[in-house]
């Protein structure tokens, strides 16, 4: 029953954060959503910076998992290019995950120390995962993989963003993939 009220606060902050903001969103308004008492949220959470630390590992791992996975599904059955669009556009879809994410890091971007060194850990975690996938995909490339996992990360980024302002039918996901896949000569 813990465990279940737990997720349940979880599941109800991080829909009210994706839609009020980190900081527009209070305990009161958590505790309302989930139905339950402001005592019991602190006993589960004793601050509203313990339920943002679940939420970002819950959803930095959750982003992580669906990278190796799509990696792993697609690496033998597809071109590279194929691939980087598939993972793009599967990292891209989750439109409230991607607010989310974007809240929490501009929450760890404006002092929040804690959540910015667990963003710290987490993008390390981040590139060393693409890396590894990356060299599955490009495996007859002359490339620098971890070079090219840092701008794959940082890409990634940049696509979130301009998707959260509403530029979606502006990414270049296509000519990225096949830019991108390109042997060096």
């Amino acid at each position: 029953m813990a465990e279940t009220t737990k997720n349940s606060i979880i599941e109800a902050s991080s829909r009210l954060m994706a839609i009020k903001g980190v900081k527009e969103t209070s305990l009161s308004d958590i505790a309302k959503e989930v139905n339950i008492s402001k005592g019991t949220l602190y006993y589960h959470y004793s601050s509203k910076d313990d339920i943002i630390y679940d939420i970002a590992d819950l959803h930095l791992n959750k982003i992580t998992n669906e990278l190796l996975k799509l990696i792993e599904n697609f690496k033998d059955q597809s071109t590279p290019e194929a691939l980087l669009v598939v993972v793009f556009e599967k990292i891209l879809s989750a439109e409230m995950r991607g607010k989310l994410h974007l809240y929490l890091l501009g929450d760890a971007m404006m002092g929040n120390e804690s959540l910015k060194q667990r963003f710290k850990e987490k993008y390390g975690e981040w590139r060393s995962t693409l890396e590894k996938g990356i060299r599955l995909i490009f495996i007859d490339h002359d490339t620098s993989y971890e070079l090219l996992a840092q701008i794959f990360l940082a890409m990634l980024d940049g696509f979130l963003i301009q998707k959260m302002i509403g530029m979606d039918d502006e990414l270049p996901l296509e000519g990225v993939a096949q830019f991108l896949s390109q042997k060096k000569k």
